[in-house]
């Protein structure tokens, strides 16, 4: 009996409370892609906040009894009383070489049936831009393959460029054209053996635009082999308008990941 007691007191002894603290709120409101949560007390401005059923909300509005929330995803399926929780984490998507060759939405979730996108790298969406001090100047031009341009108007690395015109008159050929010849340039350095060349990724970001219309891009940029240069953001029109305003800073935090680790990247911004 005594050793009875003895083992009891020792495992006693040795047994550890582990205790987890969550902070859970409850939707009150949800409606037009917005949700009103209460109880999240500790909600940080930005922060990724789990919403249930797959869905990811991004708190905007804190006040002091509830948080205004907008919902990444189908809010259809979200319903009043269901519970909400902080994730801890700002609204961020991955980055990295892994997201070549990938079609991916406005989380960095990939959208082409091709299996998960292999990335341990997160960066968050809403960053500082380097100030001009550290940024380099424009030195080195984007060869866009088109002769007008980079004879009149080159466009350096670095550089900015807009590109307005009416419908149909050409301004996505020019972006996808673009694309195209970094990856032709790209392959020629690599099968020359060129290690002084910088290659130039491309990110393209379709906003608002038809499911056919960005189909139709990807079968182009396939069809060229410039896929494995190349990542697609997909923001179709019949995304929500958080996702496609969120679109270009996704996007944006994908290239900087490139520009961090000594690469150049070519963004491209098509809505």
């Amino acid at each position: 009996m005594a050793d009875l007691l003895m083992e009891l007191e020792a495992q006693i002894a040795g047994a550890g409370a582990t205790a987890a603290r969550q902070n859970v709120g409850v939707i009150r409101e949800v409606g037009d892609g917005v949700a009103r949560i209460e109880g999240l007390d500790d909600a940080m401005l930005n922060e990724m906040i789990d919403l249930g059923h797959g869905i990811t909300g991004l708190a905007l509005n804190l006040d002091e009894t509830e948080v205004g929330v907008v919902i990444l995803g189908d809010y259809t399926r979200l319903q009043e009383g269901d519970e909400a929780r902080t994730t801890g984490n700002l609204l961020q998507v991955p980055v990295g070489k892994g997201l070549l060759g990938r079609v991916v939405d406005t989380l960095g979730e990939p959208v082409d049936g091709k299996g998960p996108v292999t990335s341990d790298v997160a960066y968050p969406v809403e960053k500082l831009a380097p100030g001009i001090i550290r940024r380099s100047p424009v030195r080195q031009p984007v060869q866009t393959g088109i002769m007008p341009i980079d004879a009149m108007i080159p466009i350096g690395r670095g550089q900015r460029e807009l590109i307005i015109g009416d419908r149909s008159t050409g301004k996505t050929t020019i972006c996808i054209d673009t694309i195209i010849n970094q990856a032709r340039l790209n392959k020629a350095a690599e099968a020359a053996g060129d290690k002084d060349y910088r290659p130039l990724y491309s990110i393209y970001v379709a906003i608002g635009q038809k499911q056919s219309t960005i189909a139709r891009i990807i079968s182009v940029l396939e069809e060229a082999g410039a896929m494995p240069y190349t990542i697609i953001l997909a923001s179709p029109a019949s995304d929500s308008a958080t996702n496609q305003y969120l679109a270009p800073f996704a996007g944006a935090a994908m290239g900087e990941w490139f520009m961090d680790n000594g690469m150049d990247a070519l963004i491209i911004y098509d809505d």
